[in-house]
Protein backbone atom coordinates (compact mmCIF):
# COMPACT_ATOMS: atom_id res chain seq x y z
CA UNK A 1 0.00 0.00 0.00
CA UNK A 2 1.44 3.50 -0.82
CA UNK A 3 1.67 6.12 1.91
CA UNK A 4 -1.05 8.54 1.62
CA UNK A 5 1.46 11.44 1.13
CA UNK A 6 2.73 9.43 -2.30
CA UNK A 7 -0.83 8.75 -3.21
CA UNK A 8 -1.98 12.01 -2.85
CA UNK A 9 0.74 13.29 -4.93
CA UNK A 10 0.11 11.17 -8.30
CA UNK A 11 -3.09 13.68 -8.30
CA UNK A 12 -0.93 16.80 -7.85
CA UNK A 13 -2.88 18.38 -4.97
CA UNK A 14 -3.57 22.15 -5.17
CA UNK A 15 -3.68 24.62 -2.18
CA UNK A 16 -6.69 26.25 -2.07
CA UNK A 17 -7.39 29.82 -0.59
CA UNK A 18 -10.09 31.13 0.71
CA UNK A 19 -11.56 34.11 -1.92
CA UNK A 20 -14.68 35.24 -0.29
CA UNK A 21 -16.76 35.50 2.68
CA UNK A 22 -19.10 33.14 3.23
CA UNK A 23 -21.65 35.68 3.32
CA UNK A 24 -20.46 36.57 0.00
CA UNK A 25 -21.29 33.19 -0.93
CA UNK A 26 -24.20 32.42 0.46
CA UNK A 27 -26.42 33.38 -2.05
CA UNK A 28 -24.29 31.48 -5.02
CA UNK A 29 -23.92 28.67 -3.03
CA UNK A 30 -27.96 28.92 -2.39
CA UNK A 31 -28.90 29.19 -5.89
CA UNK A 32 -26.47 25.91 -7.01
CA UNK A 33 -28.50 24.28 -4.31
CA UNK A 34 -31.50 24.88 -5.63
CA UNK A 35 -30.56 24.33 -9.47
CA UNK A 36 -29.14 20.39 -8.40
CA UNK A 37 -32.52 19.99 -5.99
CA UNK A 38 -34.28 20.42 -9.36
CA UNK A 39 -32.41 18.36 -11.41
CA UNK A 40 -32.38 15.65 -9.00
CA UNK A 41 -35.67 16.06 -8.91
CA UNK A 42 -36.03 15.34 -12.43
CA UNK A 43 -33.56 12.60 -12.47
CA UNK A 44 -35.99 11.04 -9.88
CA UNK A 45 -38.88 10.99 -12.23
CA UNK A 46 -36.58 9.80 -15.05
CA UNK A 47 -35.70 6.73 -13.30
CA UNK A 48 -38.99 5.91 -11.88
CA UNK A 49 -40.70 6.40 -15.46
CA UNK A 50 -37.84 3.95 -16.67
CA UNK A 51 -35.91 6.37 -18.31
CA UNK A 52 -31.96 6.45 -18.30
CA UNK A 53 -29.92 8.86 -16.14
CA UNK A 54 -29.16 12.23 -17.86
CA UNK A 55 -25.43 12.65 -17.11
CA UNK A 56 -24.88 16.22 -18.62
CA UNK A 57 -27.20 17.74 -16.93
CA UNK A 58 -26.16 16.71 -13.77
CA UNK A 59 -22.55 18.04 -14.38
CA UNK A 60 -23.89 21.47 -15.47
CA UNK A 61 -25.50 21.81 -11.76
CA UNK A 62 -22.59 20.66 -10.31
CA UNK A 63 -20.06 22.63 -11.53
CA UNK A 64 -21.29 25.96 -9.99
CA UNK A 65 -21.27 24.30 -6.79
CA UNK A 66 -18.01 23.06 -6.63
CA UNK A 67 -16.71 26.74 -7.90
CA UNK A 68 -18.65 27.62 -4.73
CA UNK A 69 -17.09 24.88 -2.22
CA UNK A 70 -13.57 25.73 -4.06
CA UNK A 71 -13.80 29.83 -3.26
CA UNK A 72 -15.23 29.17 0.57
CA UNK A 73 -16.39 26.03 1.60
CA UNK A 74 -18.50 27.40 4.22
CA UNK A 75 -21.89 28.60 2.70
CA UNK A 76 -21.73 25.08 1.46
CA UNK A 77 -21.42 23.46 5.12
CA UNK A 78 -23.99 25.46 6.17
CA UNK A 79 -26.06 24.36 3.43
CA UNK A 80 -25.48 20.42 3.89
CA UNK A 81 -26.32 20.95 7.88
CA UNK A 82 -29.27 22.31 7.50
CA UNK A 83 -31.66 19.63 7.92
CA UNK A 84 -34.37 21.14 6.18
CA UNK A 85 -37.97 19.32 5.62
CA UNK A 86 -36.33 17.66 2.46
CA UNK A 87 -37.26 13.94 2.13
CA UNK A 88 -33.87 12.40 3.89
CA UNK A 89 -33.04 10.86 0.81
CA UNK A 90 -33.02 14.20 -1.25
CA UNK A 91 -30.91 16.08 1.37
CA UNK A 92 -28.95 13.17 1.89
CA UNK A 93 -27.23 12.87 -1.37
CA UNK A 94 -26.43 16.28 -2.49
CA UNK A 95 -24.98 16.86 1.18
CA UNK A 96 -22.73 13.67 0.61
CA UNK A 97 -21.87 16.01 -2.59
CA UNK A 98 -21.23 18.63 -0.70
CA UNK A 99 -19.02 16.79 2.34
CA UNK A 100 -17.32 14.95 -0.31
CA UNK A 101 -15.85 17.97 -2.34
CA UNK A 102 -15.16 19.54 0.67
CA UNK A 103 -12.95 16.69 1.96
CA UNK A 104 -11.47 16.17 -1.78
CA UNK A 105 -10.59 20.23 -1.18
CA UNK A 106 -9.25 20.03 2.39
CA UNK A 107 -6.32 17.23 0.57
CA UNK A 108 -5.86 19.52 -2.47
CA UNK A 109 -7.59 17.31 -4.80
CA UNK A 110 -7.94 19.41 -8.41
CA UNK A 111 -11.25 20.76 -9.29
CA UNK A 112 -12.15 18.61 -11.62
CA UNK A 113 -11.80 15.91 -9.56
CA UNK A 114 -14.11 17.79 -7.19
CA UNK A 115 -16.58 17.57 -9.90
CA UNK A 116 -16.39 13.97 -10.08
CA UNK A 117 -16.33 13.18 -6.50
CA UNK A 118 -19.86 15.34 -6.07
CA UNK A 119 -21.04 13.55 -8.73
CA UNK A 120 -20.23 10.48 -7.46
CA UNK A 121 -21.70 11.86 -4.00
CA UNK A 122 -24.85 12.49 -5.30
CA UNK A 123 -25.21 8.74 -7.43
CA UNK A 124 -23.78 6.55 -4.07
CA UNK A 125 -28.00 5.79 -3.59
CA UNK A 126 -29.56 6.28 -6.40
CA UNK A 127 -30.12 2.33 -6.41
CA UNK A 128 -32.56 2.68 -2.91
CA UNK A 129 -35.12 4.24 -5.33
CA UNK A 130 -35.85 1.06 -6.34
CA UNK A 131 -35.90 -0.94 -2.80
CA UNK A 132 -39.18 -0.94 -1.12
CA UNK A 133 -40.36 2.18 0.94
CA UNK A 134 -41.42 -0.26 3.68
CA UNK A 135 -37.82 -1.92 4.13
CA UNK A 136 -35.86 1.33 3.82
CA UNK A 137 -38.02 2.80 6.71
CA UNK A 138 -38.41 0.37 8.73
CA UNK A 139 -38.15 1.72 12.31
CA UNK A 140 -37.37 -1.66 13.92
CA UNK A 141 -34.13 -3.99 13.14
CA UNK A 142 -33.65 -5.21 10.14
CA UNK A 143 -34.14 -9.20 9.51
CA UNK A 144 -30.80 -10.39 7.88
CA UNK A 145 -33.05 -11.30 4.71
CA UNK A 146 -34.26 -7.01 4.76
CA UNK A 147 -30.04 -5.72 5.13
CA UNK A 148 -29.41 -7.79 1.97
CA UNK A 149 -32.09 -6.09 0.02
CA UNK A 150 -30.57 -2.96 1.28
CA UNK A 151 -27.06 -3.80 0.57
CA UNK A 152 -28.24 -4.56 -2.62
CA UNK A 153 -28.50 -0.65 -3.56
CA UNK A 154 -24.41 -1.01 -4.60
CA UNK A 155 -25.65 -3.08 -7.32
CA UNK A 156 -28.62 -0.96 -8.52
CA UNK A 157 -26.69 1.62 -8.13
CA UNK A 158 -24.28 0.72 -10.77
CA UNK A 159 -26.27 -0.52 -13.01
CA UNK A 160 -28.14 2.33 -12.93
CA UNK A 161 -24.94 4.42 -13.44
CA UNK A 162 -24.22 2.51 -16.11
CA UNK A 163 -27.33 2.96 -18.40
CA UNK A 164 -26.61 6.43 -18.08
CA UNK A 165 -27.09 8.35 -21.45
CA UNK A 166 -23.02 8.74 -21.45
CA UNK A 167 -20.63 6.70 -19.77
CA UNK A 168 -20.56 7.52 -16.27
CA UNK A 169 -16.15 8.16 -15.25
CA UNK A 170 -14.67 4.77 -13.69
CA UNK A 171 -13.24 6.70 -10.45
CA UNK A 172 -17.61 7.73 -10.33
CA UNK A 173 -18.45 4.44 -10.75
CA UNK A 174 -15.50 2.79 -7.98
CA UNK A 175 -16.99 5.58 -5.67
CA UNK A 176 -20.29 3.99 -6.00
CA UNK A 177 -19.43 0.51 -5.75
CA UNK A 178 -17.00 0.73 -2.99
CA UNK A 179 -18.61 3.51 -0.79
CA UNK A 180 -19.81 0.35 2.21
CA UNK A 181 -16.53 -1.02 2.22
CA UNK A 182 -14.19 -0.35 5.73
CA UNK A 183 -10.75 0.56 5.81
CA UNK A 184 -10.20 -2.54 8.43
CA UNK A 185 -12.22 -5.22 5.67
CA UNK A 186 -15.57 -5.28 7.52
CA UNK A 187 -17.82 -3.71 5.12
CA UNK A 188 -19.14 -4.61 1.40
CA UNK A 189 -19.73 -5.99 -0.97
CA UNK A 190 -15.85 -6.82 -1.22
CA UNK A 191 -14.52 -6.46 2.15
CA UNK A 192 -12.11 -4.54 0.26
CA UNK A 193 -9.24 -2.81 2.82
CA UNK A 194 -6.74 -0.26 3.55
CA UNK A 195 -5.78 1.56 -0.10
CA UNK A 196 -7.51 -1.78 -1.93
CA UNK A 197 -10.43 1.01 -1.24
CA UNK A 198 -10.64 3.60 -4.23
CA UNK A 199 -9.51 6.92 -2.91
CA UNK A 200 -13.41 9.19 -4.14
CA UNK A 201 -14.95 5.30 -1.95
CA UNK A 202 -12.66 5.64 1.66
CA UNK A 203 -13.57 10.03 0.96
CA UNK A 204 -17.49 8.99 -0.12
CA UNK A 205 -17.48 6.78 3.45
CA UNK A 206 -16.79 9.59 5.76
CA UNK A 207 -19.27 12.10 4.00
CA UNK A 208 -22.34 8.79 4.42
CA UNK A 209 -21.81 8.32 7.27
CA UNK A 210 -21.39 11.68 8.94
CA UNK A 211 -24.47 12.99 6.90
CA UNK A 212 -26.09 9.81 7.94
CA UNK A 213 -25.64 9.76 11.90
CA UNK A 214 -26.43 13.70 12.19
CA UNK A 215 -29.48 13.48 10.42
CA UNK A 216 -32.87 12.06 11.44
CA UNK A 217 -33.53 8.66 10.04
CA UNK A 218 -36.72 6.60 10.78
CA UNK A 219 -35.06 4.27 12.61
CA UNK A 220 -32.04 6.72 15.00
CA UNK A 221 -32.06 10.19 16.14
CA UNK A 222 -29.61 12.58 14.83
CA UNK A 223 -26.32 13.20 17.48
CA UNK A 224 -24.98 16.56 17.55
CA UNK A 225 -21.96 17.46 15.43
CA UNK A 226 -19.55 17.40 17.82
CA UNK A 227 -20.63 14.09 19.33
CA UNK A 228 -20.32 13.30 15.32
CA UNK A 229 -16.20 14.02 15.20
CA UNK A 230 -15.29 12.53 18.42
CA UNK A 231 -17.31 9.17 17.08
CA UNK A 232 -15.77 9.49 13.77
CA UNK A 233 -12.55 9.85 15.01
CA UNK A 234 -12.41 7.07 17.65
CA UNK A 235 -13.29 5.01 14.20
CA UNK A 236 -9.93 5.98 12.77
CA UNK A 237 -8.13 3.04 11.37
CA UNK A 238 -10.90 0.89 11.76
CA UNK A 239 -14.02 2.33 9.43
CA UNK A 240 -12.16 5.45 7.98
CA UNK A 241 -8.58 5.92 7.08
CA UNK A 242 -7.18 8.06 9.46
CA UNK A 243 -5.67 10.86 7.19
CA UNK A 244 -8.29 11.23 5.38
CA UNK A 245 -10.72 11.17 9.20
CA UNK A 246 -7.99 14.37 10.06
CA UNK A 247 -8.90 16.32 6.71
CA UNK A 248 -12.48 15.54 7.08
CA UNK A 249 -12.42 17.17 10.75
CA UNK A 250 -9.83 19.88 9.88
CA UNK A 251 -12.36 21.20 7.10
CA UNK A 252 -15.29 21.34 9.02
CA UNK A 253 -13.81 22.27 12.60
CA UNK A 254 -15.68 21.84 15.93
CA UNK A 255 -18.05 24.51 15.07
CA UNK A 256 -18.73 24.35 11.76
CA UNK A 257 -20.63 27.33 10.04
CA UNK A 258 -24.04 27.74 10.71
CA UNK A 259 -23.75 26.27 13.93
CA UNK A 260 -26.24 28.07 16.63
CA UNK A 261 -24.51 29.34 19.86
CA UNK A 262 -24.94 31.27 22.94
CA UNK A 263 -21.87 33.41 23.86
CA UNK A 264 -20.68 33.81 27.97
CA UNK A 265 -21.96 37.43 27.39
CA UNK A 266 -25.80 35.78 26.86
CA UNK A 267 -25.95 36.52 23.05
CA UNK A 268 -26.44 34.38 20.70
CA UNK A 269 -24.91 33.79 17.41
CA UNK A 270 -24.61 31.89 14.38
CA UNK A 271 -21.02 30.64 13.35
CA UNK A 272 -19.79 32.17 10.50
CA UNK A 273 -15.93 31.29 9.98
CA UNK A 274 -13.66 29.28 11.81
CA UNK A 275 -10.08 30.72 12.86
CA UNK A 276 -7.77 27.93 11.56
CA UNK A 277 -5.17 27.11 14.63
CA UNK A 278 -7.92 28.43 17.03
CA UNK A 279 -10.74 26.08 16.65
CA UNK A 280 -12.55 26.98 19.63
CA UNK A 281 -12.91 31.07 18.68
CA UNK A 282 -14.77 31.01 15.45
CA UNK A 283 -16.36 33.93 14.18
CA UNK A 284 -19.70 34.55 15.12
CA UNK A 285 -22.81 36.99 13.78
CA UNK A 286 -24.62 37.96 16.56
CA UNK A 287 -28.72 37.92 16.23
CA UNK A 288 -29.55 38.31 20.23
CA UNK A 289 -28.54 40.41 22.58
CA UNK A 290 -27.58 39.05 26.06
CA UNK A 291 -31.66 39.85 27.39
CA UNK A 292 -32.38 37.02 23.86
CA UNK A 293 -34.26 39.97 22.44
CA UNK A 294 -33.21 40.11 18.22
CA UNK A 295 -31.07 43.01 17.70
CA UNK A 296 -31.58 45.46 14.82
CA UNK A 297 -28.54 44.75 13.30
CA UNK A 298 -26.53 41.77 13.45
CA UNK A 299 -23.35 42.15 14.51
CA UNK A 300 -19.74 40.03 13.23
CA UNK A 301 -17.48 39.64 15.76
CA UNK A 302 -14.35 37.67 16.18
CA UNK A 303 -13.76 35.33 19.06
CA UNK A 304 -9.96 34.84 18.66
CA UNK A 305 -9.84 38.83 19.34
CA UNK A 306 -13.33 39.94 20.79
CA UNK A 307 -13.64 40.99 24.60
CA UNK A 308 -16.47 42.01 26.06
CA UNK A 309 -17.97 45.37 27.97
CA UNK A 310 -15.97 44.60 31.04
CA UNK A 311 -12.57 43.31 29.14
CA UNK A 312 -14.02 39.76 30.00
CA UNK A 313 -12.96 37.56 27.30
CA UNK A 314 -16.19 36.16 25.06
CA UNK A 315 -15.98 32.53 24.50
CA UNK A 316 -18.72 30.00 23.51
CA UNK A 317 -20.95 28.55 26.20
CA UNK A 318 -22.44 25.74 23.89
CA UNK A 319 -24.03 24.94 21.10
CA UNK A 320 -27.76 25.31 20.40
CA UNK A 321 -30.15 23.17 18.43
CA UNK A 322 -31.88 24.54 15.70
CA UNK A 323 -35.04 26.35 16.65
CA UNK A 324 -33.34 27.50 19.91
CA UNK A 325 -35.29 30.65 20.84
CA UNK A 326 -37.01 30.60 17.77
CA UNK A 327 -33.89 30.93 15.49
CA UNK A 328 -34.12 28.55 12.20
CA UNK A 329 -30.29 28.81 10.48
CA UNK A 330 -32.39 27.82 7.72
CA UNK A 331 -34.18 31.08 7.30
CA UNK A 332 -31.08 32.65 8.87
CA UNK A 333 -29.21 31.72 5.90
CA UNK A 334 -31.18 33.12 3.46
Amino acid sequence: AKPFKAELAAHKPISYTEQSSVTQEIKIAQSAYENIRREFDSMVNRIGSGKALNLGQLNEVINPLVDSITRNPGASIWLARLKSQDSYTYRHCIAVAIWCSVIGRQIGLPKKELALLSMGGMLLDIGKLKIPGAVLNKKQQLSEREFSLVKKHVDLSLKMAGDSSRRIPQAVMDMIASHHERFNGSGYPQALQGTQIPLYARIAAIADCYDAITSQRVYAKPIPHALAIKKMYEWRGYDFQPELIEAFIQSVGIYPTGTLVELSSGEVGIVIKENPGKRLRPQVLVILDSDKKQLEDFSEIDLAIHVGENRKVVEILKTLEPGAYGLDPEALYI
